[in-house]
């Protein structure tokens, strides 16, 4: 017999009247009526992609000069080059008549192209290829010629600076050639299987020193997949640290150089068991190497450097943040060749800048007050400003919107740069005084404004033609903002409904969570193409909806931000339900009778645990790929957000232990190889339910990752909404 290209299970662990009183619970209606499967499909988003361009424009800028280039697709997928000159003080035509007339002689349509723009000292060139043949665009000689292409030539890997040296590594060992003579000399002799230099790591800090990682993973935790389609189906085995793991890896600083004592020697970086090591390059520096290094409790973290001519270890600061350090918003940067050191923290409860100098001492706060400074987008040094992004300052604003700030090292000015009540994703260029501002909501079309280094407005560059998406009938979703289970908080979301809604229906509604705690899934600007597909499923006639929930974003405060700290599984279902009952008041075309909920991953294990906590309230749930054992989830994962202990122990509550609480349809998807969340986590719960006595599906996706791909992707997406049409 063939394999079958998706391998669909049904566990029927009750009796028949067991079911028939079980799932008589559930209340069906036939309004309104499911919608034919074709009509709602159109939506996927294959099918978007078609019916738009450029969302997002790409800024490359020139190095020294005041102007940049950026290509812009439209709906009939027509790309064209355009340039900003600061200066001249407006957009041109990249791709000028000079080329559109050569095109047009070689019979080339224009659209075809997909130029590779190069600066030069006064403008930028273009070279491309025309039926194997290289052509040239000179802007400085406003001129087209055919160029014969160079035989490649590649550079060395591992070269000094000054072209003396190369390094090389042979069985897990490093050597070094010295290019002058070509004699070849071994630098270490201990290498072994999982005991390897991080090759990508080196990094020359003058023409003969340099600084290498190596990672030991020997007799590190091994897990395996099957690769069951495969002839004949193939174990696939890889390294992976569970929380509580009494051997983790163990990353190592190597600096050697080749002037003075030609050694490769170890540096002492230690101070806790289990520590994580990360080095932070730096330019210009050559007699220092910086890094930090974090507890295993995740509570605590220095900031070091060694001195490279005596191998001495100092530690800049420690930071310290109960219960855990936010590693998604903590950021390091070393300034002004050294001499500053830039640190996030959120030790006030709002996430700030603190500036250091080398030797420990706490210069000031850089930015400061309750909202929430985020990445840093750009450094003028020779002005000492930042450019970072800030977040809930505006007041009525979303606190999740991001916005543009500018502020000195000395943290006395700050200024907002970017005002427009909407999210704001932003490239700067220091040196040449430019802005390229991209900024949207869910529910507004983007628009890309050019600003100098002060915020003011130049010019608006491009807003994006979305005529053909409207006219094929999509629709943008709409905000809402309701109250978290305590009465007070203020949660943010979205809502998509069938582009015929009828607001006298009554329609089942499906909430698409996803509990962070590191992230929220409530998008702040446009899209077309939400990671979850909830366009194409509201077409099959529900209301889905999205929203936060206290623990589940980083951008508000610690408090905020760190609520699930210790309760991975609980911490986000009750502020769902009671978001849900809040729409279900507020809004009559809402049947809180009929409440779906669906997530992937982490949204996996949360749509699984909500319809078991509160089996009366939600009816159907799809989870898939869900972690619904943390014990057998990634290491770094559950210990930053469970916690640990000083003595590596580690407890965290299941999805299993929920089992017997099942009353309505749930269905389980897992890919047979995932290698992100092992599909034993799936089969664990599958356990649970069985022994339970539950009935329930599951859906085994054969090849499959963490993420879906091609067939399988649309295969579960179609499943998923059948799933809620059935029995919704």
């Amino acid at each position: 017999m063939r394999h079958l290209p998706i391998l669909c299970l049904s566990f029927l662990a009750v009796v028949a009247t067991q079911l028939s009183g079980q799932n008589s619970q559930i209340p069906r209606s036939s309004n309104p009526p499911i919608k034919e499967k074709e009509e709602t499909e159109r939506y996927d988003v294959p099918n978007l992609h078609k019916k738009v361009g450029t969302i997002s424009v790409i800024p490359f800028f020139h190095p020294s000069k005041p102007f940049f280039w950026y290509s812009f697709e439209n709906a009939d997928g027509c790309r064209t080059y355009y340039k900003y000159d600061l200066q001249k003080g407006k957009q041109e035509l990249y791709d000028t008549l000079l080329i559109a007339r050569f095109l047009e002689e070689k019979n080339i349509p224009q659209k075809s192209l997909f130029y590779t723009p190069q600066f030069t000292a006064n403008g930028i060139n273009a070279s491309f290829s025309i039926r194997s043949k290289t052509f040239i665009y000179d802007a400085d000689s406003s001129s087209v010629r055919e160029v014969t292409p160079k035989p490649f030539a590649s550079t060395s890997w591992g070269v000094s600076p000054d072209k003396k040296y190369q390094v090389k590594f042979e069985s897990h060992n490093l050597f070094v050639k010295y290019l002058d003579s070509g004699e070849t000399k071994q630098f270490s002799f201990d290498g072994q299987e999982d005991f390897d230099f991080e090759t990508a790591e080196l990094t020359w800090i003058s023409s003969n020193s340099f600084y290498i990682t190596r990672k030991d993973q020997r007799n590190v935790r091994s897990l395996a997949v099957l690769r069951q389609i495969a002839t004949p189906p193939v174990p696939q085995t890889y390294k992976y640290e569970l929380p509580g793991d009494s051997v983790v890896a163990r990353r190592q600083l190597y600096l050697c150089n080749l002037a003075v004592d030609q050694q490769l020697k170890l540096v002492n970086t230690d101070k806790w068991k289990g520590q994580l090591l990360e080095i932070k390059p730096t330019k210009d520096i050559s007699d220092k190497v910086f890094f930090i290094r974090r507890k295993r409790t995740r509570d605590q973290l220095e900031v070091c450097y060694v001195d490279v001519a005596t191998m001495n270890v100092k530690v800049v600061c420690l930071e310290q943040s109960k219960p855990y350090i936010n590693e998604d918003m903590f950021s390091c940067q070393i300034l002004n060749k050294g001499k500053d050191v830039l640190l996030w923290s959120d030790r006030t409860g709002w996430g700030h800048y603190y500036r250091y100098s080398t030797d420990g001492k706490l210069f000031n706060a850089v930015t400061k007050g309750e909202w929430t400074a985020g990445q840093i987008c750009g450094v003028d040094s020779l002005r000492n400003n930042l450019y970072v992004y800030g977040y809930g300052r505006e007041k009525g604003m979303n606190p999740n919107y991001a916005f543009l700030y500018k502020t000195d090292l000395s943290g006395k000015k700050i200024k907002l740069l970017t005002p427009e009540n909407a999210t704001h994703k932003v490239f700067v260029s220091p040196k040449t005084g430019l802005i390229i501002d991209n900024y949207s909501r869910i529910d507004t079309l983007p628009r890309t404004n050019v600003r100098d280094a002060n915020g003011r407005l130049l010019t608006t560059l491009e807003q994006p033609d979305i005529s053909r998406l409207l006219e094929y009938g999509w629709k943008m979703p709409e905000q809402f903002t309701l109250k978290a289970a305590d009465g007070i908080t203020d949660l943010y979301g979205i809502m998509w409904k069938p582009f015929d809604f009828d607001p006298n229906k009554k329609y089942p509604v499906i909430s698409q969570v996803y509990p962070g705690p590191q992230t929220e899934t409530v998008w702040t600007d446009f899209t077309v193409f939400d990671r979850y597909n909830n366009t194409a499923l509201a077409q099959r006639g529900f209301i889905v909806v999205c929203m936060g929930h206290r623990g589940g974003s980083p951008f508000r405060n610690a408090a905020y931000a760190k609520y699930g700290y210790g309760n991975l599984r609980d911490y986000a279902l009750a502020d769902d339900k009671a978001g849900l009952e809040q729409l279900g008041t507020k809004y009559s075309f809402i049947d809180l009778n009929r409440v779906g909920i669906v997530g992937h991953s982490g949204g996996g294990m949360m749509a699984a645990a909500a319809i078991c906590t509160y089996p009366d309230f939600y009816k159907v749930a799809v989870a898939s790929s869900g972690n619904y054992d943390n014990t057998i989830y990634n290491r770094t994962w559950g210990e930053t957000f469970q916690g640990i202990g000083e003595d590596n122990k580690f407890s965290v509550k299941t999805n299993q232990q929920l089992a017997s609480g099942l009353k309505g349809h749930l269905l389980l998807v897992t890919g047979d190889v995932d290698q992100n969340v092992h599909p034993a986590n799936t089969f664990r719960l599958v356990d649970a339910l069985i022994q339970a006595g539950k009935d329930f599906d599951l859906l085994v996706l054969p090849g499959q990752d963490h993420h879906y791909e091609g067939v399988y992707k649309s295969y579960f997406e179609k499943k998923k909404r059948d799933y809620f049409n059935k029995y919704l």
